[in-house]
């Protein structure tokens, strides 16, 4: 499914791909994400979206110009597109352009099997189609952040946990039923937390998998609960989402190692679920506001 929509969204038709295409691909659970990258063609890319059943969010990441666009095979308007807008297409027609200028989108795609999931896992009334709008430029800066935190995922795929990807996919299905429907609907709020046998088994299995390497399915079976029933009663009952604790867990175990161990900061990392030693420096520093070697030089003396 996933490299499946990966090649209908970047189809070029009628002229040779761009010399400089890069595709990237990540699977978030049931939605799927890419990363389209060419510099700029003078003679314009004809490309053409196959039909799907679901929706494609493309965030562009550097201002594109307006650009030739018909849907059906029907000639319509493209608003330009600023750094940081997107377009919410319905896969269910086809979409076809000749693209120009140099492009950096990550478009997010989410089926309608995967949103009639998430509304049942809710127990919410349904809530129609989304309110796709053809040609138009939309701003929205959840959909901007959720889009911006898969770049460096992107890059480097072996430092995109599960558990991650599970939690974009999850905040991407949230926001969608809650701005984009028809029909919105937002899911209440929890009343309470986990019980305390919950909140223990999910925290040990949690810490038996420093990396993030379990999704939150497993985590909300263990509990018996539905996986959006598990992430809300989480953060209710901690005070933060699990990927968070988990960070925050995986930090501090890595204070005790830098303090009294005798071990290298890239054997730490190892340690403590990081996928290197410069993906854990960056999320210490992001933490600490230091890096290991300094932190630990500085509390030994």
């Amino acid at each position: 499914m996933g490299k499946e929509i990966v090649r209908s969204v970047g189809r070029f038709v009628g002229l040779e791909q761009p010399r400089t295409l890069s595709t990237r691909f990540l699977q978030l659970a049931e939605i799927v994400g890419t990363r389209l990258r060419w510099d700029g063609v003078d003679a314009g890319a004809p490309v053409r979206m196959e039909r799907r059943d679901g929706y494609l969010i493309c965030l562009q990441r550097t201002d594109l110009p307006s650009i030739p666009y018909w849907v059906n095979d029907v000639p319509t308007p493209m608003m330009p597109l600023s750094r940081g807008k997107f377009l919410l297409l319905d896969l269910n027609e086809e979409h076809a352009s000749v693209t120009r200028g140099t492009v950096d989108c990550v478009s997010m795609f989410a089926s309608r099997e995967a949103l009639q999931q998430f509304r049942q896992e809710h127990d919410l009334r349904p809530v129609g189609s989304l309110r796709a709008a053809n040609g138009v430029a939309l701003q929205d800066e959840i959909i901007r952040n959720l889009g911006e935190c898969l770049v460096p995922a992107f890059e480097r795929p072996d430092a995109a946990s599960q558990l991650f990807t599970d939690q974009i996919a999850l905040a991407l299905l949230t926001h969608l039923t809650a701005f984009y429907a028809e029909q919105p609907v937002v899911a209440r709020p929890m009343r309470g937390g986990l019980a305390r046998w919950q909140e223990r088994r999910a925290k040990d299995m949690l810490l038996a998998n420093l990396d993030g390497e379990i999704g939150l399915d497993e985590l909300a079976r263990a509990c018996g609960l539905s996986r959006s029933h598990f992430a809300r009663a989480f953060k209710t009952a901690v005070g933060m989402p699990p990927l968070q604790w988990l960070l925050v867990q995986r930090v501090q175990r890595a204070k005790d190692l830098l303090l009294n161990s005798a071990l290298s900061i890239d054997q730490i990392a190892h340690h403590c679920g990081f996928a290197d030693q410069s993906h854990f420096t960056r999320v210490f520093v992001r933490v600490v506001n230091a890096t290991p070697g300094v932190w630990r030089r500085t509390c030994r003396l």
